[in-house]
């Protein structure tokens, strides 16, 4: 399997988990559509951490790292933007402060956020659901504990 296809998996493999870790129980009730838009919801990259620590975390890990449980995904930006336009149709939507860049899906209602390190890594510090291109950026933020 090729380094680019890992990475992916790895990604998809985060989201998922990240997803799976947020909902505890009441992940198996169904939410609508219109329900996630009007009520984004988000979480850390790595359970039981907060957005800062998260950020924290990935200024000081290696460019590409292990993708262990306990660490967010991180890797070239380049191919991490790939991943987040080609496998969940994410496009940049905005800047925000601490070098993170917010992206949104119109199509799956997907958002994440990403730290952007100056050695041309970037991490993904946080995800969730109900992105709409109607939605002010800073309402995503606030969804993963930070003010933009």
């Amino acid at each position: 399997m090729h380094v680019h296809n890992l990475r992916r998996l790895a990604i998809a493999s985060a989201c998922a988990t990240a997803i799976a870790l947020s909902g505890g129980p009441t992940l198996a009730a169904i939410t609508s559509r219109s329900d996630n838009l009007a009520n984004p919801r988000g979480w850390s990259a790595v359970s039981g951490m907060d957005v800062q620590a998260v950020i924290d975390l990935a200024h000081r890990l290696p460019s590409v790292t292990s993708n262990e449980p306990d660490e967010p995904f991180c890797a070239p930006t380049g191919d991490l933007t790939d991943i987040l336009h080609q496998d969940f149709d994410e496009t940049l939507v905005s800047h925000g402060t601490q070098e993170t860049s917010l992206w949104g899906s119109r199509a799956m209602g997907t958002w994440t956020l990403t730290l952007n390190r100056p050695d041309q890594t970037s991490c993904v510090v946080a995800s969730g659901i109900g992105y709409s291109p109607n939605t002010n950026p800073m309402r995503f933020y606030h969804q993963a504990g930070m003010k933009g």
